[in-house]
């Protein structure tokens, strides 16, 4: 019987080593009603009442209401757990403290980063009166901690990111195989729709029977309308899976064929090889060690020498529990990116990459692949996309 807790071992695994190499004593993540985003990384648990869950290099205790200790305790994730009356919460995480007396406390506060900004400022305030103002002084946040935790993968969460690609290419084939000149985006929208009911899973972005993202025109994020395919159109799909709570970020272009016509345009053909060459350098680039901006720029050179204008966006970003999962970022350096592109490529962390090529007018091309890097370079996880899809 597979165990229900096996990822989020590895994670706390993986949170005392990270907090011994970064010098932190102890690590609270205080939460209640599931108010946290690191608590699914992290513990897996559905917790009602106030509680701190702390992590030290050594040891794992968690403080919480009766009410809640027995899934706490069954889980086994933790070495101690402490439970508490109506009133006795913040005494007993005062005590706990006093007793581990760390020099460094990190908390999940941050001003950029919003998986890991998990206190409210009511919350933050009640912690710190909790502890009394010896050490209150010792707060700090744990965004750079809790982001490197989050970016670098662990074998069981590789493994749940493989599956939702593998999924998502499925659903791809399978709508490939349907999709015909005449239909409207929503009719294609549907297809997808019919693929993840068929497979039990999930929209990775809205994690719903949601359809994606799909243009033939108006580009833009945005949810299919009533547009209909015609001969000579591009197709585009943005698509993600939710498998057990990890995603996959995959897009794929389409060209429709016009009568007589057994291939896809010159300009079209053209933008898609430009752009397969792009992902080939930001992959070649997709290295530990590389600076993400070093990544991007590989790939909007090439794009630019071939005489097409400037990529509006990143070229590339983490996937994990999210579609856009924070931490180092594959961009130019702009103000609203604030210093994720200026972040270290490190092994374990799974990237899509996504160089585009998108006008008002003419070729449209967008194809996002997923890879994982590994200590010898990057290594595809998704299938590909070697040509345009034609369809009749």
């Amino acid at each position: 019987m597979e165990d229900a807790y096996a990822l989020n071992r590895e994670k706390i695994a993986q949170a005392k080593l990270i907090l011994a190499q970064s010098g932190i004593d102890c690590w609270i993540v205080k939460t209640k009603e599931g108010s946290d985003p690191c608590m699914p990384l992290m513990f897996g648990l559905t917790i009602s009442g106030d509680a701190a869950l702390i992590v030290t290099p050594k040891t794992t205790i968690a403080i919480t209401s009766s009410i809640d200790a027995h899934d706490v305790v069954s889980s086994g994730l933790f070495e101690q757990v402490i439970t508490y009356t109506r009133t006795g919460f913040g005494e007993q995480l005062r005590r706990l403290i006093e007793r581990l007396d760390p020099k460094r406390i990190a908390v999940n506060y941050s001003m950029e980063n919003h998986l890991s900004d998990g206190l409210t400022v009511g919350s933050y305030r009640a912690l710190k009166n909790m502890l009394g103002s010896t050490y209150a002084t010792r707060l700090e946040s744990s965004e750079q901690f809790l982001q490197k935790l989050r970016s670098i993968k662990s074998p069981k969460e590789v493994e749940y990111i493989q599956k939702a690609i593998d999924i998502t290419l499925e659903i791809y084939d399978e709508v490939f195989a349907q999709v015909r000149k005449g239909m409207t985006e929503i009719e294609i929208g549907q297809l997808f729709v019919d693929g993840m009911i068929k497979r039990g899973v999930v929209n990775g972005i809205t994690r719903k029977l949601t359809p994606p993202i799909v243009m033939n025109h108006n580009i833009a994020h945005r949810g299919p309308g009533n547009s209909v395919l015609k001969e000579g159109d591009y197709l585009i799909f943005d698509f993600s899976v939710d498998y057990k709570g990890y995603c996959s970020d995959i897009a794929r272009t389409c060209y429709v064929l016009r009568e007589g016509e057994t291939s896809a345009s010159p300009q079209m053909q053209r933008a898609f090889e430009t752009i397969y060459e792009a992902i080939n350098r930001a992959l070649a680039a997709l290295r530990p060690g590389a600076v993400g901006t070093d990544v991007d720029r590989c790939a909007r050179q090439h794009i630019l020498d071939c005489g097409y204008q400037d990529i509006f966006h990143a070229v590339g970003h983490q996937v994990g529990r999210d579609v856009h999962d924070g931490g180092t970022l594959l961009g130019p350096i702009k103000k609203r990116y604030k210093n994720a592109s200026l972040g270290v490529v490190e092994e374990g962390m799974v990237f899509a990459i996504e160089p585009t090529i998108l006008y008002e007018q003419g070729p449209a091309i967008i194809s996002e692949e997923n890879a994982l890097v590994t200590a010898d370079g990057a290594v595809l996880l998704s299938k590909r996309q070697e040509s345009l899809v034609l369809i009749h």
